[in-house]
């Protein structure tokens, strides 16, 4: 095997290795409970809660700030049913919900006050047990698929 090939091959088990890296820890993960959100005036904002598999369990809170401190909030499932409706929630609500199905869950705030806008903090954690899902199994296997084209391409480039 020449060194042009072999470069290719620790450019591609890089290149693999990163992606496995994304799926692992980054992609199809929650954004609730990370931050502060603003929501301007008759607007909506919604957050996913990352992929939960049947039976996952979600607990957590968020608090409103700004105009008279309410927004309407509720929960929808992946197929796209309410399958939560506080209705309107003024400074702070908690609440927790066990996924009937899996996917990935949305939640919704609504800021109902046209000229006034708010701000939202929310706090779930989701699953709350923690564990592997099917996406982090993926990106660890990518990544080890990454990590034996690398040291192949680099044995290979060694030996070339």
């Amino acid at each position: 095997m020449n060194k042009k090939i072999s470069l290719v091959l620790i450019f591609a088990g890089i290149s693999i290795f990163v992606m496995g890296f994304f799926i692992t820890f980054f992609w199809v993960k929650g954004n609730i409970g990370k931050g502060d959100y603003d929501v301007k005036g008759g607007a909506m904002l919604e957050l996913s809660s990352g992929y939960l598999e049947k039976g996952d369990r979600t607990e957590g809170c968020f608090t409103v700030t700004g105009g008279n401190e309410e927004v309407k909030f509720y929960i929808k499932n992946p197929s796209g049913v309410i399958i939560h409706d506080a209705g309107i929630v003024k400074r702070r609500y908690d609440c927790g919900f066990t996924a009937e199905d899996s996917g990935i869950y949305s939640f919704y705030f609504e800021n109902l006050e046209p000229l006034s806008d708010k701000h939202i903090h929310p706090h779930w954690r989701s699953p709350y047990e923690p564990r592997l899902n099917v996406f982090d199994k993926l990106g660890l296997l990518t990544m080890l698929g990454g990590i034996a084209i690398l040291v192949y391409g680099t044995h290979a480039f060694k030996h070339a």
